[in-house]
């Protein structure tokens, strides 16, 4: 077959003019779309360096509440104990069968009814023997409360070591009602220190009046 030449050299410049500038748009383009999604990368990885915790700031500790209750508001006790029970009726009945337990008496705790028959403010204090069914019970008495029932020194008069104190304390009520004790703490105070001054006693029959009768002297374990 005969080729003949066709197109003319300057058709022939211009096809090549075209496709080259056709080429260089082409280029221009793709480094354009390459640019921007480079911006973009560089903006989504400043955000991410810049991203805050999930759990926030650290945590700033709150100054402590004047009204929030202060170390030492409820007193450190020991007690004797003998037994616990569900009702106020079974631990008294089970005091009742038990002549050994002449001076125990029922103290209120957490729903519950412990027979205890001696309270010390040590450890050493309580001679308690596990083969004779007794048993050393730590606890903790809050007596805050109390002074609604003019019985605002219990906690005092628990921590006492000298009855004698207990006793003067009682017997100012009468002529000071102003003295920081009720009148009916001080017959309680009397009432009991009339036939005793074992102080471990005297501590056991003031906090089981104020824990069941009054309510007021809570314990905790």
């Amino acid at each position: 077959m005969n080729f003949r030449k066709k197109y003319s050299k300057i058709t022939v410049l211009m096809a090549v003019l075209h496709g080259v500038v056709i080429g260089v748009a082409a280029v221009a383009i793709v480094g354009f779309i390459l640019v921007g999604t480079g911006d973009k990368m560089k903006d989504k990885t400043a955000a991410v360096g810049k991203e805050v915790p999930a759990s926030g700031p650290p945590a700033v500790e709150a100054p402590a509440d004047a009204d929030s209750p202060q170390p030492g508001a409820s007193l450190q006790l020991y007690a004797k104990q003998h037994g616990v029970f569900s009702t106020e009726q079974s631990a008294s009945a089970f005091i009742t069968g038990r002549p050994d337990l002449s001076e125990a008496s029922v103290v209120k705790a957490q729903d519950q009814y412990f027979v205890w028959s001696a309270i010390g403010l040590t450890e050493q204090e309580i001679d308690a023997d596990v083969a004779q069914e007794t048993y050393r019970k730590p606890f903790t008495v809050e007596a805050g409360a109390c002074s609604a029932s003019g019985a605002g020194k219990l906690k005092d008069i628990l921590a006492e070591t000298d009855v004698a104190k207990i006793k003067d304390l009682a017997a100012s009520s009468s002529s000071d009602p102003s003295g920081g004790i009720g009148a009916e703490f001080g017959k309680q105070i009397t009432a009991v220190t009339a036939f005793t001054n074992d102080l471990q006693v005297i501590r056991l029959y003031l906090l089981s009046h104020y824990s069941i009768k009054d309510g007021c002297a809570k314990i905790s374990f």
